[in-house]
């Protein structure tokens, strides 16, 4: 079975839609069932948008076991994004019961082992699809909230009903989380790299064997930060022309990204080698203006690895998804009563360019 869990340390970087980018070429591969779990409860209303006006049955609902007296419920629901010629793709949307509740490393192992042992079967039965073969979880976590950084709270991953899945965990970067990298004097710094470490010992990915990470950014992880002075001293020029496109409501294409959406694949590189890769790039990156300004032209510095024996050349990792494009129109699609999200989705470059770029087949 393969997961895809999107994780991030802050709102509104593009988690969600990240989600829906993997649905909707995972619905296009037609690789058995899809499920897509809802647990962003910063955004509740994403596994709404789904099957919106779209509900085929009514819904299910399985337990979670929880150490508590009362189990966790997860809601299952049938719908269907229409393909290219029109027809229904069928598949399942999730959402807890208490779409606030917190999930801990054992919750959350817990609840992947239950989704294949218990709700997979379901799904089969009484909602009438093929085999599950993909899940994909929206959440608005940070991955050291649902890992761990102990090998022995990897049992079910390693001996359980998990231990022969392919576990993707997608994650988007923002320069606070770079910057508390770096820095190393705080405690959350090193939680993070020993939790990475023990993802890598213990969790294995088909999209890339080196690593389970696949370490995303574009051009929303500067949303956040637009200077409240309009342009006026970004000392970084892709900066500055997102900031300018986003306040004039159009599209961003950015070039630099998109010649790396280009390059040959290399190998995956290691949660540490890339933090390593980072480091480098945050030394040589100017020093003008405001430090979140350039943390494109340091993603972009360290994405560049020259190739094996070919000095010249130049490739990028594999676990590295540069995204070229924002989209305006998209930028509240959360918001909106969309009829079919997904099917919309594949009308924007974003799609084909994820779809070309992403080593999820």
């Amino acid at each position: 079975m393969e997961w895809h869990i999107i994780t991030g340390s802050k709102g509104g970087v593009g988690k969600t839609l990240l989600a829906l980018l993997l649905s909707a070429q995972s619905l296009e591969n037609r690789k058995g069932s899809l499920l897509v779990l809802d647990l962003n409860s910063m955004n509740a209303d994403f596994s709404r948008l789904l099957f919106y006006q779209k509900e085929e049955g009514d819904p299910l609902a399985i337990a979670i076991p929880t150490q508590e007296r009362n189990n966790e419920q997860i809601v299952l629901q049938k719908t269907f994004s229409l393909n290219h010629q029109g027809y229904p793709n069928y598949y399942v949307v999730g959402w807890p019961l208490n779409p606030f509740r917190m999930y801990d490393p054992s919750m959350f192992a817990k609840l992947l082992s239950t989704l294949k042992t218990s709700a997979a079967p379901i799904i089969e039965e009484k909602l009438g699809i093929p085999p599950l073969e993909t899940v994909i979880i929206d959440t608005n976590y940070h991955f050291c909230n649902i890992f761990s950084e102990q090998d022995i709270d990897y049992t079910e991953y390693t001996e359980g009903a998990l231990n022969r899945d392919s576990i993707t965990i997608w994650f988007m970067w923002v320069y606070r989380q770079l910057e508390n990298l770096i820095r190393l004097k705080y405690n959350d710094a090193t939680v993070i790299k020993l939790t990475a470490a023990a993802i890598e010992r213990n969790i294995k990915s088909h999209s890339c064997p080196k690593s389970p990470f696949m370490h995303v950014f574009g051009p929303a992880t500067l949303i956040s930060s637009k200077p409240q002075d309009g342009d006026h001293g970004i000392g970084s020029f892709i900066a500055r022309k997102i900031y300018q496109a986003i306040t004039q409501n159009k599209d961003v294409h950015i070039e630099e990204l998109a010649e790396l959406e280009g390059l040959s694949l290399g190998e995956g590189v290691s949660f540490s080698d890339w933090l390593r890769k980072l480091d480098i790039a945050h030394i040589a990156a100017e020093k003008d203006g405001d430090p979140r300004h350039h943390f494109l032209d340091i993603l972009i510095k360290a994405t560049r690895v020259p190739t094996k024996n070919e000095a010249d050349s130049i490739e990028r990792p594999m676990n590295v998804i540069p995204m070229s494009i924002y989209h305006n129109a998209l930028q509240y699609y959360t918001d909106g009563n969309y009829r079919d999200v997904i099917a919309e989705l594949r009308n924007f470059d974003i799609y084909d360019n994820f779809s070309k770029l992403s080593t999820y087949k």
